[in-house]
C-alpha cells in the first residue's frame, strides 16, 4: 500500500481516538465494561487439537489432582492469602487446568486473544484436562454457568481442574506491573489535530519496554507524533502519541502509548511521570477499540524524564526533545500510590491482564 494511502486512512482513524477530549481529565481515555468476570471463564475456548487422542486418567474419579511430577502446587499460603504471582510455584500454577480457569475468568467478554494466552501458559496435561472439562462444562451448564453445576455434572474434570477453587481464586497484580524507558526528537507539533502527511510522523517507537510479558512496542509499522491540545482539568498539555500500523489489514494496532504533558511543564530540566494531579506528566499505555477510541488501560506509569529541548509552536518551528525518561508501569488493579484498586479513582476499565 502506498505511503499516502496509509497516511489518509490514519488521519481518518486517528481523528476518533481524539473524541472525547476536553472533559473529565480521563474522558479520552475511553469507557468500557468490567474486564472481568465473577464466577465465569470467557466464551471461547481453543480448539481441540485434531490430534488429541489421549484417554481419560485412570484415577479421574478418585483424585483430586493427578499423582505426577507435575502435580500442582496448592494457591494458597498458610494464611490463606493467595501465593506470590511472580513465585516458581505461581509459575506453575499458571501451568495447570485449575490455573488456566483462573487465569481464563479475568479476560473481558469475547477475549478469545486473551483466552489463548492462558490456555498456551498450560503444560500438556493442564491443556487437557482443561478442554475435557471445557467440553462437558460448555454443554451440560450453558445456561448454568457456575461452578456448582460443573460439580455436578462434570465431576470427574472438575475435582482434577479444582473448579470451585479456580472461580474463586483472586489473581494479585504485581506492582510494578512492568517498566519503560522513553526519549524521542521530535521536529513537527500539531495543533490539536491528527498527522495528515509523512513530514508530521516519525517512524519509530519513542518508548520501550515491557508489561508483565508482553512488549510495550508490537510488530508492525510505528508512527509517533506530537500535538497540542487543552484538557477541562490539566488545562493546556503536549501530547506524544506512539500508535503501531499493520499494513496488511490497514489497521491501527494495540497496545498504544500516550505521554502527555502539561504546557507549563514542557520547559527544559527534569520531570516527573506520575498518576497525581501534581505530576508534570502522565505515562499511559492501553488499547483502542473497533470504534478508534481508547478501550481500556493496560498501565499508568511513575518515574521522571529530561526535557533537552522545547519550542511548543505549531508546525515546523516546533521541537520537542526529551530523554533519560524511565517510568514504573502499574495496573489500574494495582497502583499502591492511589491506595491499590484505582480503576474507580481514574475513571477507566482495566485491559485484560498479562501474564
Amino acid at each position: 500500500m502506498k505511503k499516502n494511502s496509509l497516511f489518509i486512512l490514519f488521519a481518518v482513524l486517528l481523528f476518533f481516538v481524539g473524541c472525547g477530549n476536553g472533559g473529565n481529565e480521563y474522558d479520552q481515555y475511553g469507557d468500557t465494561g468490567d474486564s472481568g468476570k465473577d464466577d465465569d471463564t470467557a466464551d471461547t475456548v481453543p480448539d481441540k487439537d485434531s490430534s488429541d487422542t489421549a484417554d481419560e486418567p485412570a484415577d479421574a474419579d478418585t483424585d483430586n489432582k493427578p499423582d505426577d511430577d507435575n502435580e500442582t502446587v496448592d494457591d494458597e499460603d498458610s494464611d490463606g492469602s493467595n501465593v506470590d504471582d511472580d513465585s516458581s510455584s505461581a509459575q506453575d500454577f499458571w501451568s495447570t487446568c485449575e490455573g488456566i480457569i483462573a487465569c481464563a475468568k479475568e479476560c473481558a467478554d469475547d477475549d478469545s486473544d486473551c483466552v489463548n494466552n492462558c490456555y498456551v501458559k498450560g503444560n500438556e496435561e493442564g491443556q487437557l484436562y482443561y478442554r475435557r472439562w471445557r467440553e462437558c462444562f460448555d454443554s451440560a451448564c450453558a445456561e448454568d454457568r457456575t461452578a456448582e453445576c460443573s460439580a455436578e455434572n462434570c465431576s470427574e474434570w472438575d475435582k482434577l481442574c479444582n473448579v470451585a477453587e479456580a472461580f474463586e481464586y483472586e489473581i494479585t497484580i504485581p506492582a510494578p506491573y512492568g517498566n519503560a524507558e522513553f526519549a524521542g526528537s521530535f521536529s513537527f507539533i500539531l495543533n490539536n489535530s491528527f498527522p495528515t502527511s509523512e513530514s508530521q510522523l516519525l517512524f519509530e517507537s519513542f518508548a520501550s519496554g515491557k508489561i508483565s510479558s508482553m512488549p510495550v512496542t508490537l510488530g508492525g509499522t510505528i508512527m509517533s507524533f506530537v500535538r497540542t491540545t487543552a484538557d477541562q482539568r490539566d488545562g493546556k498539555v503536549v501530547e506524544v502519541y506512539q500508535v503501531p500500523y499493520n499494513t496488511s489489514t490497514q489497521t491501527v494496532g494495540n497496545p498504544v502509548i500516550l505521554l502527555r504533558i502539561k504546557t507549563d511543564a514542557a520547559t527544559e530540566g527534569e520531570h516527573v511521570v506520575g498518576v497525581g494531579d501534581e505530576s508534570d506528566a502522565r505515562l499511559i499505555v492501553g488499547e483502542i477499540d473497533s470504534q478508534y477510541n481508547f478501550s481500556c488501560y493496560h498501565a499508568f506509569g511513575i518515574g521522571s524524564f529530561k526535557i533537552d529541548k522545547a519550542v511548543i509552536k505549531t508546525g515546523s518551528s516546533g521541537v520537542l526533545n526529551f530523554s533519560n525518561g524511565i517510568a514504573e508501569l502499574f495496573s489500574p488493579y494495582n497502583i499502591p500510590e492511589l491506595g491499590g484498586d484505582a480503576r474507580e479513582i481514574l475513571g477507566v476499565e482495566a485491559c485484560s491482564l498479562i501474564w
